[in-house]
């Protein structure tokens, strides 16, 4: 399986915090504007992000993301 988990990390505290986790099992993160992203789930469940990508740990399926004001 190639899907990952999708967190909200604050970037000061990403290394030691590991995050709220946003939606799992994400397969699908296309870009619906200047970061706005829509995700959709393994499961066909989506949701909208406004943010921008902090890191990506792709071995361990996690994908860090830090909220932006809309």
């Amino acid at each position: 399986m190639c899907e990952a988990n999708i967190f909200i990390v604050n970037p000061k505290t990403a290394e030691e915090d590991p995050g709220e986790l946003f939606l799992e099992a994400v397969d699908r993160i296309i870009p619906e504007g200047e970061n706005v992203w829509r995700l959709t789930s393994i499961f066909g469940e989506q949701k909208t992000l406004v943010g921008r990508i902090h890191s990506m740990k792709l071995v361990d399926h996690r994908i860090l993301f830090e909220r932006l004001d809309p």
